[in-house]
C-alpha cells in the first residue's frame, strides 16, 4: 500500500481539503506528522474519525484501533476479512501491514470519503484490498463471500438523521441487520463492532447479544470506545487460552502494540438493563 500523499510535516495546523457530501462535511487537516479526517458539524465542531501519523502510517495512532486487533486472539489465522466504514482507513493500513496473508475487503457509503482515503492516506486496492462504494446495510444483506473476521466501524456525521449521538447509523443497530451480519461470518468467524459508550450503548449491546451465542467486551483504560466481540459459534473464550494467544502474537514483535494488555481487559458482556 503507498504512503500517504506529502506534506510529511507541516507547522501549527493546515487544512489539506475539504468536502461536501450527502452524508457529511467531510476535514483533512494536519498538524505536525498527524493527519485526521474528521466530520464537521453545522455548529462548527469537528468529530476526528481518524488519525494517522505519517512518521509511520501503519502503526495505529488512535487507541481504539489497537483494541480492534482483538479478534485475532480469537480466530487461527483469519484469511478473509471484511471492514465496514472506511475513514481515513486506519484499520486498513494497520492490518494490512500485520497480516500479510489476508485479503481485505473494505466498505463505505460515502463515495467522497473513499475519494479522501485514496488521495490523501494512501487506501487504494490492490491484490489483497478491494475497496467498495457501497451502503453497508445493502453489501451485508447480499450475497457474496463470508469472512473470519467483520469488523463494524461505520461513522457519518453525529447528529445527521439516522445516526446516533456518536454517529453510527441506526439501521446498523437492528437485529435483521446483527442476524445477516452472523450469517456472513465463516465458523468460529468474529464480528467486532466499535461502540461509543454513548446514549444507547447498553440497548446497543444488549441487541448483539440476542443474536451472537457469545459477546465480550474489550475494555481499554481511558478510552470511551468499548470494543465488542460477537463470537459465531457458542464456544467460551478462557481467559487463560486468550492469554496464551497473545502471548504468541507478541512474540515475534510485529504488531507493535501488547495483546496480552488486551487479553486483560476482555470479559463477558453481563447483560444489562436497558
Amino acid at each position: 500500500m503507498p504512503p500517504p500523499a506529502p506534506p510529511a510535516s507541516v507547522r501549527g495546523r493546515k487544512v489539506l481539503a475539504e468536502a461536501t457530501s450527502a452524508y457529511s462535511k467531510i476535514r483533512v487537516q494536519q498538524r505536525g506528522t498527524r493527519r485526521t479526517l474528521g466530520f464537521v458539524r453545522e455548529r462548527g465542531d469537528e468529530f476526528v474519525q481518524t488519525i494517522v501519523d505519517l512518521k509511520d502510517p501503519d502503526a495505529p495512532a488512535h487507541g481504539y484501533a489497537e483494541a480492534m486487533a482483538a479478534p485475532f486472539m480469537v480466530v487461527d489465522d483469519p484469511r478473509e476479512l471484511l471492514v465496514i466504514g472506511l475513514g481515513g482507513g486506519t484499520l486498513i493500513r494497520f492490518f494490512h501491514s500485520r497480516a500479510p496473508a489476508a485479503h481485505i475487503d473494505a466498505v463505505e457509503i460515502d463515495p467522497e470519503v473513499v475519494r479522501l482515503a485514496a488521495e490523501w492516506f494512501g487506501v487504494v486496492p490492490g491484490p489483497r484490498l478491494r475497496v467498495f462504494t457501497d451502503d453497508g446495510v445493502r453489501f451485508i444483506a447480499g450475497e457474496g463471500d463470508s469472512y473470519d473476521i467483520i469488523w463494524l466501524d461505520a461513522y457519518l456525521d453525529p447528529g445527521a438523521p439516522g445516526t446516533d449521538n456518536a454517529g453510527v447509523p441506526e439501521e446498523l443497530r437492528g437485529l435483521g441487520f446483527l442476524r445477516r451480519v452472523k450469517a456472513r461470518l465463516r465458523p468460529g468467524g468474529v464480528a467486532a463492532f466499535n461502540i461509543h459508550h454513548l446514549t444507547g450503548y447498553h440497548e446497543h449491546v444488549n441487541a448483539i447479544a440476542e443474536v451472537f451465542p457469545r459477546v465480550y467486551v474489550v475494555r481499554r483504560p481511558g478510552s470511551n470506545e468499548w470494543i465488542i466481540l460477537a463470537l459465531e459459534q457458542d464456544t467460551e473464550l478462557d481467559a487463560e487460552a486468550l492469554r496464551r494467544r497473545a502471548a504468541a502474537l507478541d512474540a515475534p514483535g510485529t504488531w507493535g502494540i501488547s495483546f496480552a494488555a488486551l487479553a486483560e481487559v476482555t470479559t463477558p458482556w453481563q447483560r444489562s438493563p436497558t
